[in-house]
């Protein structure tokens, strides 16, 4: 038998047994907090896809352009084809012309300081740089004039610096591994180094272009037009690396040199390291900055200063230890600034950005108190602090009334809600406060706010009862409220009645409080929920709710230690979407119906600590997705074999019941 009295909805963590027999105490995570995780995955993404989306409309120029391209999309794409600049072929270099090339392009280089000398010399020809200088030299098709070093041939230099930047970002980020190629190194010019890509968002005839391209619109031009000379004065300004596409190495500082770059986004290539070039100040016309999911280290350059056309700059889920505010600062048409889940310490920077909208510094090493200067951050919708060791009142948000995003959930604030707290905040979408130590109550108004769709209140020590009058008086035509959990506070009282007025309600979790009275009926009137946790309350001795067969769409259910007693329904059968079902510590009698066989999604099953008897039904053999069953401290007779027949042993990997003894009213495995 296995002790699981911890406070919430319990199931076994990963390393345990499966008869049980050793101590969980290390290892345990309640159902409510592994929901709440997968809720945090989809509340980031939807954070960035808002986040993105809207700097992009609001900007110039959008950074996934998608537009006609005839015969230009990947399925045409030859991936299988090879850039051997040093195999056994012959590349060229033999040829005394190009030798003559290959010595004018270093001798440029080395001279006009484009790349570091030590890249270009004759003992380092393995480098990006070098071989980049060969490709273009001897290799490369357009044959692109070889600029003097002493100046004499100006018109030359930025079509040259261009194509040899782009061909370097290419051999530092392992560019001849990359899965798609996008064209990168062939022999056209450098604004057909793209591939469009379909997407069933789309026309057939459109996708979105990943790779390089420029001011004339790729998408306009045929290919006669792509062998003719009207590129050449094209000039490079957006470069949008496809993601995930096996990318390896360094980012280059020789980008530094794509002077009209407006954008640049790399983002999700796991192996791309080392810090951010400080050379991409340099990029005086960047507007949007997209480096996420990368491996990134280091500060964030405080050579950024001199970027003030950037509108979006997005440097998440990094390994970035620093900020210069001062630099951020001089971002004037900055929008959207996200830099969470990096590895930033100290306090909070003060950011003096007048056009910022959205701002994430979540899980981070922030500390301290919020800085007074956020206070002047007016046009603020998207705020992030979340996960950070931040402590201090909350005040200074009260005028920030164009919030709608709010995350400050897992710190350690110092502060008491009231009926005043948000009360002018009409705007509220999401608001998470979780697991951050807030004391006081439920605001009344928080179920009037016409927008919010997410209110997370849960493991803080709140008190009192919740607002019936409030929720009763919801217009229930408009409600927007989805997911609402208050669990794990001290919250009183009764569930109030008017609660079936929050309609669209899919996430309801009042679990681990201290509420009393029997439970609401009126819950089977939220046809909607998909999660329901009531457990560890105070509720009145009861029967099994029979409003629970009303509500079809439920996944997760947790009634645990809620003074139920009487029989488990057949009708519980219906309820086929449930993934996980807890029904533990109660005074639930009879046996298990035959139906629960018709639960064919359960995961977990928790039924421990009741006055169930009888045997398993035979019915458990079509639970195929069963990993977590928990049945002991019950009367169970017989054998395990409905749930161990026929499925190895190699899906269940908690199950916990009673030992057998002499006594004939023990399950046996």
């Amino acid at each position: 038998m296995m002790d699981d009295d911890e406070d919430g909805d319990t199931i076994i963590a990963d390393d345990l047994s499966i008869d049980g027999n050793e101590n969980s105490t290390n290892n345990e995570i309640t159902s409510a907090e592994a929901a709440e995780r997968r809720y945090d995955k989809q509340r980031y993404r939807s954070w960035m896809s808002m986040l993105i989306i809207s700097t992009f409309v609001c900007s110039v120029l959008i950074a996934s352009v998608k537009f006609f391209a005839p015969g230009r999309f990947y399925s045409e794409e030859d991936t299988t084809t090879t850039y051997d600049i040093f195999g056994s072929g012959d590349n060229g270099m033999g040829d005394s012309a190009n030798q003559r090339r290959l010595e004018d392009a270093l001798d440029y280089l080395v001279t006009k300081e484009v790349s570091d000398v030590i890249t270009l010399l004759p003992n380092n020809t393995m480098s990006p740089q070098y071989m980049a200088a060969i490709w273009i030299s001897s290799i490369d098709q357009h044959r692109i004039n070889i600029p003097k070093a002493d100046g004499t041939s100006s018109e030359d230099e930025y079509p040259f610096l261009q194509r040899y930047s782009l061909a370097v970002l290419f051999l530092s980020t392992g560019g001849m591994s990359w899965i798609y190629r996008l064209n990168f190194l062939s022999g056209t010019h450098e604004c057909a180094w793209f591939t469009v890509f379909r997407s069933d968002d789309l026309p057939p005839d459109q996708g979105y272009a990943m790779g390089a391209w420029c001011d004339k619109n790729p998408g306009t031009l045929t290919e006669r037009d792509q062998d003719d000379n009207l590129w050449e004065s094209a000039i490079v300004t957006d470069i949008h690396l496809l993601p995930n596409n096996n990318a390896v190495g360094r980012l280059p500082s020789e980008l530094r040199h794509l002077r009209y770059l407006k954008t640049l986004r790399i983002y999700e290539q796991a192996f791309i390291v080392g810090e951010i070039p400080s050379g991409y100040g340099d990029l005086r016309n960047l507007q949007i900055l997209d480096l996420e999911a990368n491996q990134l280290g280091g500060p964030i350059p405080s050579s950024f200063k001199f970027l003030n056309k950037m509108t979006l700059l997005n440097l998440r889920r990094n390994r970035l230890t620093g900020i210069s505010a001062d630099a951020i600062n001089q971002m004037d048409k900055l929008a959207a600034l996200a830099l969470d889940s990096n590895m930033i310490p100290g306090k909070l920077p003060e950011f003096n950005l007048p056009n910022l909208y959205g701002l994430t510094l979540s899980d981070n090493a922030f500390t301290g108190q919020i800085p007074i200067s956020m206070a002047g951050l007016s046009n603020l919708e998207m705020l992030a602090l979340d996960h950070n060791k931040l402590t201090g009142s909350l005040d200074i948000l009260e005028g920030m009334t164009h919030l709608t995003h709010v995350y400050l959930d897992n710190n350690k604030w110092d502060h008491e809600i009231n009926d005043g707290f948000f009360a002018g905040h009409d705007n509220i979408t999401h608001l998470d406060m979780s697991n951050c130590s807030i004391r006081g109550i439920v605001p009344d108004h928080f179920f009037k706010f016409p927008k919010l769709e997410v209110l997370d209140l849960s493991r803080n020590l709140l008190e009192g009862d919740l607002p019936g009058p409030d929720i009763a008086s919801t217009n229930d035509t408009t409600t927007k409220l989805q997911y609402l959990a208050l669990h794990s506070n001290n919250i009183t009282g009764p569930i109030p009645q008017g609660i079936s007025k929050l309609k669209s309600l899919k996430h309801l979790d009042l679990s681990v409080n201290k509420m009393i009275g029997s439970i609401n009926e009126e819950l089977g009137e939220l046809k909607g929920l998909e999660y329901l946790f009531l457990g560890n309350n105070d509720f009145s001795a009861g029967k099994f709710p029979a409003w629970l067969q009303n509500l079809t769409n439920l996944e997760e259910l947790s009634l645990k230690n809620n003074n139920l007693s009487g029989e488990i329904p057949e009708w519980i059968g219906e309820l086929t979407r449930l993934v996980l079902l807890d029904l533990g510590e109660n005074f639930l009698n009879g046996t298990l119906p035959d139906s629960m066989g018709d639960l064919t999604k359960l995961w977990i099953l928790i039924l421990n600590s009741n006055n169930l008897r009888g045997s398993i039904p035979s019915s458990f053999r079509q639970l195929e997705y069963l990993e977590t069953l928990l049945i002991d401290d019950n009367s169970f007779k017989g054998n395990t074999a409905p749930v161990c027949e026929g499925r190895g042993m190699d899906r269940i990997t908690h199950f916990v019941s009673d030992c057998a003894s002499n006594s004939s009213t023990s399950a046996t495995a």
